[in-house]
């Protein structure tokens, strides 16, 4: 498992334990198991002797032809009911807010979609940073005992624009693999905690196939409804197929490494881009490459893109590229990774400018203020406590000088013990980074690095020349 499952799977826990035990049994359940076995047992006898053919419960995956045939039973949802999820595990809770139930486990459909050849990538995590699901892409088809086959979007309908889901297809995101633990085997997330998503319209952290897009489940809850076009029968048994979303030997998705140095004469900053160690091109002037990321996009294609600083490049530098980033992404031009190890975010550098002073903020976290004097770097502990007042709310500046990274880093772990004493609730986690344009990255990081296990979110705010 790595490194960002394994944080997800930290996160989560709690409320995965949760739904597991409270909400295995709720809701409707489906009626065709027998009628499913008896269809699996025909498949393994027709089958048996076939190596180009995987047949498990409730699928039979095909290498030649690279389909996954699932057998499903719709849930009976009426037109402009509310829906979340596409497909899920016939054990799951959610039939109530679902299309379909699967008689395949999602382990079991995860294992057919590697053996015609795709390959998962992860899921959301926005724990670690990311917020976009990758993998190969999946078209998702869903055909009934008479008709044609129709693509599974079309059976949803957006009540904000009257059109149903784009067309897109899905993210092999691949749920997480949970580690052995005691008398326990590994387990995959989606076999066991609710709520056993196989294929969802909203980001969901657990599923196997994910929509291509950045959906929060509070964007969507409530204006995605069955289209009164395609309303299914409850109890029917029909078959959902799933195949590659992209022509076979043809890359969609890329990812794509975005290195930011400074340039060794101190002239500027040279921007290299590299896709599997391949340099795609280099250049010190960012206008080319960001040229490059969008012909790719225009193409077709989907950059996923790591975006990284040397410790050299000055903190102004820094901002105006994540600045850029942050627009091409919000264009759909790329999508942003999480940071490569012990660097920022990129978003740290585009913050709200409404956090900038304690007005706009809710919470008054640390503020962590750094300038040169004589090339060496001076810093300092903003704190602002709220005084209410009859007519306003007041703050009183409560600062600290501290003369090394470690000095701050004993700072913030003393005031929480102090809090802890008193009673009080401990501070956020947050960090208010005031800096100016020529602090390098690695003199920001020298005091930033420390205390990323405790102050997980960081905001810089470069200081204007």
């Amino acid at each position: 498992m790595g490194g960002g499952k394994r944080l997800l799977l930290l996160v989560l826990w709690p409320v995965l334990v949760f739904a597991q035990e409270e909400l295995d049994s709720y809701g409707p359940q489906p009626k065709q198991a027998e009628a499913a076995r008896k269809i699996y047992e025909k498949q393994l006898a027709k089958y048996r002797d076939n190596k180009d053919k995987l047949v498990l419960p409730g699928l039979v995956a095909d290498r030649q032809a690279r389909t996954v045939e699932v057998l499903a039973e719709a849930t009976g949802l009426g037109a402009n009911e509310i829906i979340e999820f596409l497909l899920v595990d016939r054990q799951s809770a959610h039939g109530y807010e679902a299309l379909l139930w699967s008689y395949a486990k999602p382990s079991d459909v995860h294992r057919a979609l590697e053996f015609i050849g795709l390959k998962p990538g992860s899921p959301v995590n926005p724990a670690a940073g990311q917020f976009w699901s990758d993998g190969d892409p999946v078209a998702i088809t869903v055909q009934p005992e008479q008709g044609k086959p129709v693509p599974i979007e079309q059976l949803i309908l957006n009540t904000d624009t009257g059109k149903t889901l784009p067309e897109e297809g899905f993210v092999f995101a691949g749920s997480m693999t949970l580690p052995a633990e005691g008398d326990k085997p590994a387990r995959y997330a989606a076999d066991v905690y609710q709520p056993r998503s196989i294929a969802s319209i909203y980001n969901e952290p657990g599923v196997v196939l994910d929509v291509p897009r950045q959906v929060n489940q509070s964007e969507v809850y409530g204006r995605q409804v069955v289209n009164p076009e395609f309303v299914l029968e409850a109890g029917k048994l029909l078959t959902v197929v799933l195949r590659p979303g992209a022509a076979a030997g043809k890359r969609r998705a890329r990812q794509i490494q975005l290195a930011v140095q400074q340039d060794p004469g101190a002239t500027g900053l040279k921007f290299r881009l590299t896709d599997a160690g391949k340099v795609l091109w280099e250049d010190t002037d960012i206008t080319p490459v960001l040229e490059k990321l969008i012909a790719w996009k225009q193409d077709g294609g989907v950059a996923y893109v790591t975006l990284s600083f040397d410790n050299a490049v000055r903190a102004g530098d820094v901002g105006k590229t994540c600045v850029l980033m942050a627009m091409l992404e919000s264009l759909g031009a790329v999508r942003m990774n999480p940071p490569p190890a012990g660097q920022l975010n990129w978003r740290a550098f585009v913050p709200s400018r409404d956090w900038l002073t304690p007005e706009g903020r809710t919470v008054q976290p640390w503020e962590l203020h750094l300038a040169k004097s004589n090339e060496t770097v001076v810093a300092a502990l903003v704190r602002y406590e709220p005084k209410e007042t009859e007519r306003r709310t007041t703050f009183q500046r409560l600062a600290a000088a501290v003369t090394s990274p470690a000095a701050m880093q004993e700072r913030l772990e003393a005031e929480n013990r102090e809090r802890r004493q008193r009673e009080q609730s401990p501070l956020p986690p947050v960090l208010l980074v005031y800096t100016s344009p020529g602090m390098t990255y690695g003199e920001l990081m020298n005091y930033i690095g420390p205390v990323l296990p405790t102050h997980r979110t960081v905001y810089v705010f470069v200081e204007e020349k």
